[in-house]
């Protein structure tokens, strides 16, 4: 049986190269990916995310609600290739990647025999919510791979408890929210949390009347140092990606140019006037029976349609600045004012997933089976930079190998909503500090996921998938180690 490295202990390369199987495994884990991309090998997309990130490599230009750097992968693997196939032969890769670093840190973290460890290595590389968006000009899969990075050396800290290990955690966690956003409350709550984490041991031990003064002294200090450390490193690390960013985009430094009007139309159900501290914005908020303010089905047109509250409050703040920055200031007062308004609207959304056939609908949508999908004023440059034409029209009823797996894989979403409770549950049953990082993680992106986002969306659940996965790993490690075991 495979021993766990104590903590404070270095990892040896027997962690991760245990036995003579491990080259077949990952042998295994490419042959399967690549040959799925040459059964489904042409590249998709999905507007507007698709259109922005190739305006991005296109132009260079930063865009304006969405994190800049998958564009500028687009630009440095297939613009000079002429075709977006480069792109997709780096996602089949780095999902495959992917897939081998979960069966590192089933193995070499959670002590899982090898076995089990390449089994579920191999369930993840055929992870319906990861292989279809291989095949996107979408962010997913790299922001994927670069968050199965992070929660690696998340969790060799949590054994080893190295500040240099934090440098590294907090480097890649920048390159995660460089990639996709929606990975920057995990990422700062992580900051925090992690340290506190990885020290609770002595920092129980501090409290106890048997423990010496000495002992208590310096495990407090410790902890302290560490939590001081990760929380500095994060602002100055976060500062200098708002610096770029801004700098990148001619203007103030800023994780994303929209944020505020994204907030203020995710909210919108539950403002009030009094929430604005600018009375024109006020004004417009209580009259948004006009333009369908309360219905919680009407967020993204508040956010992208004309004649709803952005485009209204557009016209009326010209300045794009100010416009954003007083939407911010707004949906925080409603959020400090009236928390219990806002979670309620993250519930309403989570219920939207169990309504199967708008889930089933969404989930088509996402894929890009509509009508004109496709970027105006861009299908002359697509089709000269990287050999792409509009899909025939009855492409929308069309579904290749990987999204009729996608579609047909709809009782897993249910089970990825659910594996914070059994990542609860886990917590009574094993005692290391990973499983309180699992349930860190899938708690705060399944809020995410709810309370800030307009709509219920299968996408959205592509990160808490991974973590589903580890999530059951240690529920059989749990199961195997509480077996009984025969006497000699």
């Amino acid at each position: 049986m495979f021993n766990a490295p104590a903590a404070g202990k270095s990892v040896s390369a027997r962690d991760f190269f245990p036995d003579t199987h491990w080259w077949l495994f990952c042998l295994l884990i490419f042959a399967l990916n690549f040959l799925l991309l040459a059964l489904d090998p042409l590249p998709k997309l999905f507007m507007g995310d698709s259109a922005s990130y190739l305006y991005t490599a296109l132009s260079g230009g930063v865009p304006r609600d969405r994190s800049f750097l998958y564009g500028y992968v687009i630009r440095w693997s297939s613009l000079w290739a002429g075709t977006l196939t480069s792109l997709l032969i780096l996602q089949a890769f780095l999902g495959a990647v992917t897939a081998i670093l979960v069966a590192v840190i089933c193995r070499a973290i959670f002590g899982l025999a090898s076995g089990l460890s390449y089994l579920f290595g191999l369930v993840c590389s055929l992870d319906p919510l990861q292989l279809v968006w291989q095949r996107y000009v979408m962010t997913e899969t790299v922001s994927l791979f670069f968050y199965a990075l992070m929660l690696l050396f998340s969790f060799f800290y949590l054994k080893q408890r190295r500040l240099w290990q934090l440098v590294i955690l907090q480097m890649l966690s920048v390159v995660v929210i460089s990639f996709r956003m929606s990975y920057l409350l995990v990422v700062q709550m992580t900051a925090i949390l992690l340290p506190l984490i990885a020290f609770f041991p002595d920092i129980r031990a501090a409290f106890r009347k048997s423990s010496s003064t000495l002992l208590k002294a310096a495990g407090l200090r410790s902890a302290g140092l560490h939590l001081a450390f990760s929380i500095l490193l994060m602002f100055v690390l976060q500062q200098g990606y708002r610096e770029l960013n801004g700098r990148l985009a001619g203007r103030k430094p800023a994780f994303l140019r929209d944020s505020g009007f994204s907030l203020l139309t995710t909210w919108a159900p539950v403002l009030k006037p009094t929430d604005s501290p600018d009375p024109r914005l006020a004004q417009l908020l209580a009259e948004g029976s006009q333009f369908q303010l309360s219905d919680i089905r009407a967020r993204d047109r508040q956010l992208y349609s004309p004649g709803y509250l952005i485009a209204r409050w557009k016209q009326i703040e010209p300045n794009h600045a100010i416009a954003n920055k007083v939407a911010k200031k707004t949906a925080l007062h409603a959020l400090l004012r009236r928390p219990q308004d806002v979670a309620m609207l993250g519930v309403k959304t989570f219920l939207g997933y169990w309504d199967f056939s708008k889930i089933h609908r969404e989930a088509n949508f996402e894929l890009g089976k509509r009508p004109n999908n496709w970027p105006e004023g861009m299908t002359s440059v697509l089709a000269e930079r990287f050999r792409l034409s509009p899909p025939p029209q009855e492409d929308t009823k069309r579904y290749t190998l990987l999204q009729q797996y996608y579609l047909g894989a709809q009782p897993y979403y249910y089970v990825v909503l659910l594996s914070p409770l059994v990542c609860g549950g886990l917590i009574f049953l094993v005692t290391e500090g990973y499983v309180s990082l699992l349930l860190l993680h899938s708690s705060i992106l399944l809020a995410s996921t709810t309370i800030l986002s307009k709509t219920a969306s299968v996408r959205y659940l592509q990160p808490m998938s991974l973590l589903t996965i580890l999530i059951f790993a240690v529920l059989v490690k749990a199961v195997v180690d509480r077996r009984p075991r025969p006497t000699s």
